[in-house]
């Protein structure tokens, strides 16, 4: 029989690794590689080859999967600290709005006694009771409160921290005027029918009065 050619053979040892071959030319081709060592060894170079090819596939596969792992991971990792810091920041804001509000806007100081002059109270033919006021460093608001005794407070209030622009109107004056059936009518209507026996300008803790059940004042001219 005549050898065949190991050229020709190397040339079919892709289709016999395959076994993609007839059984003739594996036939062929086996008789051959079995006395013929180049061409056994192109087989073993061909067998590593494609071996080393399949595990560097492999290999790529993972570390394409560890690289989309560690994508995801620094994506919601970045995600989380982004909605931290958003948390974080809404919160910082919503801090200082509130502290401006309490400082600076929020009326819940009442103006000290010592700041607060009342002079010329008298009694009007009305029945209503006037007087002057003046407030060093001025105020924003009044409150009123009525106690059950019958005590009525009127309480200037300002902020924590006053503004320069309010701190620029150094004092407020002028006169008030209060009628103590009318106040007593004004609370009765929201449920609360108290005799008013005591009129106090200023703080329920330093106030200043200005009229009491029984007191005789000066009569308006």
């Amino acid at each position: 029989m005549t050898r065949i050619p190991c050229d020709v053979i190397q040339d079919l040892l892709p289709l016999y690794y395959d076994e993609i071959c007839s059984e003739s030319t594996k036939q062929l081709v086996e008789e051959h590689l079995a006395v013929c060592t180049d061409c056994r060894s192109a087989l073993e170079q061909m067998q590593s080859s494609l071996n080393l090819t399949l595990q560097e596939r492999e290999l790529h596969t993972l570390e394409g999967k560890g690289l989309q792992n560690i994508k995801k991971w620094w994506s919601h990792t970045r995600w989380i600290a982004f909605i931290r810091g958003m948390i974080v920041a809404a919160s910082l804001c919503g801090i200082l709005i509130i502290g401006y509000w309490v400082l600076f806007r929020w009326n819940i100081q009442p103006v000290p006694s010592d700041q607060i002059m009342i002079s010329d109270i008298r009694t009007r033919s009305n029945g209503e009771i006037a007087f002057q006021i003046q407030i060093r460093g001025g105020y924003t608001q009044v409150k009123n409160t009525l106690k059950d005794d019958g005590s009525y407070y009127i309480t200037p209030v300002q902020p924590l921290i006053v503004s320069k622009r309010g701190k620029a109107n150094t004092s407020v004056s002028g006169g008030m005027f209060i009628n103590p059936l009318s106040v007593r009518a004004y609370y009765k209507n929201q449920g609360k029918d108290v005799e008013i026996t005591s009129i106090y300008y200023g703080s329920p803790d330093q106030p200043i009065l200005i009229w009491k059940k029984g007191r005789t004042l000066p009569a308006e001219d």
